[in-house]
């Protein structure tokens, strides 16, 4: 069985394409990555209960506070939580999606489509950039997809 160990993390459009301009995001510390699928329940006849979807929820941490990724000038790009994917601020942004990217012999874990949520943490006793990426869908495997390194 494999490790997850993850390389970096990206962000990508609603159809899951990568950004025009690269949004990867590097420098996620080892204690900062949550993943989870939980199910939702439902009683149904006889007092059983069904799985009746799955919410998904990638949480990262990161020591960077822009993406990694340079522009044409040689400048390091635009903040993390000034990218359009990813709200700061109660404002609703684009519809998108968060992958981890793993590394050789290991996984990628990607959300469905959502709202990124973000913010700037201090609990660590540094400067840490926050990403909250939490999807709902009927199929589990959709709210988040696991998959092999590219």
């Amino acid at each position: 069985m494999a490790k997850l160990i993850f390389e970096y993390a990206e962000i990508l459009d609603s159809a899951g394409a990568t950004l025009s301009t690269d949004e990867y995001i590097k420098n996620i510390t080892v204690e900062g990555v949550e993943i989870g699928l939980t199910p939702e329940t439902v009683n149904v006849e006889d007092n059983r209960e069904i799985y009746e979807s799955y919410t998904g929820r990638i949480v990262i941490r990161t020591t960077d506070t822009n993406f990694s990724e340079v522009n044409a000038s040689g400048d390091a790009t635009d903040a993390i939580l000034s990218s359009d994917y990813v709200s700061s601020d109660g404002t609703t942004p684009l519809v998108g999606r968060l992958r981890l990217h793993g590394k050789t012999g290991s996984h990628d874990i990607t959300t469905a489509n959502t709202y990124i949520q973000g913010h700037n943490s201090f609990e660590n006793g540094r400067l840490e950039t926050v990403l909250i990426a939490q999807a709902s869908d009927l199929d589990g495997e959709v709210a988040i997809a696991v998959g092999t390194p590219a």
